[in-house]
């Protein structure tokens, strides 16, 4: 059995086709599905949407992107996590992305610590998008062991041998996406050598970043089958192995 650590099912068009998008899920084996959410709009969708499908999880947070419109909208997100929703399982997706010239760094760094802080006072991992910002991801990260042991998952990585080797060493988890499947994606393909079995985790970020041979179309969970075969591949491992070991480690990150 598979599970799609990843994804975006209250974005068009997944959100409006969610009974067949479950009903093919169980017909490849994805038996979870971790629904994350980018806003306080998505964060409520996210749950709506886990209550409905026992098979589904989500997360609530505030995207680093979202920074321009939600910064001041946090309090909504603790006040969400205050009603103890059962399906709710981790924070995020929050992070850094100083991609854009029109970044607010020193925003982007408070909004993510908030995120960090509310993590561990109610014992659950956080899910960290981390762009153009390895140093400062770095540092948050950091900051956060020397308190307490609260659990990260760097979702979709695409960043250097450096920031990698430094999350392991921090005892983060790490999960890769279709990218690993591009044809110019050979050193992120390396980087999958390097991350240990216990720390391994697969997603789809659906509906983007569909692996080849789709890439360009919508992406579906589904999908997470080609990124556990590219695994297989890179590990020298069968499909089975790969689907037990990152299976088992979403359990244990998010205590299922």
């Amino acid at each position: 059995m598979f599970v799609d650590s990843h994804c975006h099912l209250s974005y068009k068009p997944l959100v409006d086709d969610l009974d067949a998008i479950v009903a093919n899920c169980e017909k490849e084996k994805i038996s979870n599905l971790l629904t994350i959410s980018t806003n306080v709009k998505t964060s409520h969708k996210s749950i709506e949407i886990s209550k409905k499908y026992k098979n589904i999880f989500c997360t609530i947070g505030i995207h680093p992107c979202e920074i321009s419109k939600e910064f001041n909208l946090f309090s909504e997100i603790e006040n969400i996590l205050s009603k103890k929703n059962k399906n709710i399982i981790g924070i995020g997706e929050t992070g850094l992305d100083f991609y854009k010239n029109d970044f607010d760094k020193n925003k982007q760094i408070d909004l993510f610590e908030k995120h960090i802080n509310l993590s561990s006072k109610n014992n659950l991992p956080i899910i960290v998008h981390s762009r153009n910002a390895e140093l400062e991801t770095i540092c948050a990260i950091k900051k956060e062991r020397k308190k307490n042991d609260t659990n990260f998952l760097l979702h979709c990585f695409t960043g250097s041998e450096f920031f990698l080797k430094e999350l392991l060493s921090l005892g983060v988890y790490i999960s890769f996406s279709g990218i690993i499947t591009f044809k110019n994606s050979h050193n992120l393909r390396e980087m999958v050598k390097i991350v240990p079995d216990d720390k391994l985790l697969i997603e789809t970020d659906s509906p983007f970043l569909s692996p080849d041979p789709l890439r360009g179309k919508i992406n579906f969970p589904t999908n997470v089958k080609y990124v556990a075969e590219k695994i297989a591949e890179v590990k020298n491992k069968t499909l089975k192995n790969v689907a037990d070991i990152t299976s088992k480690n979403f359990k244990n990150l998010f205590n299922l």
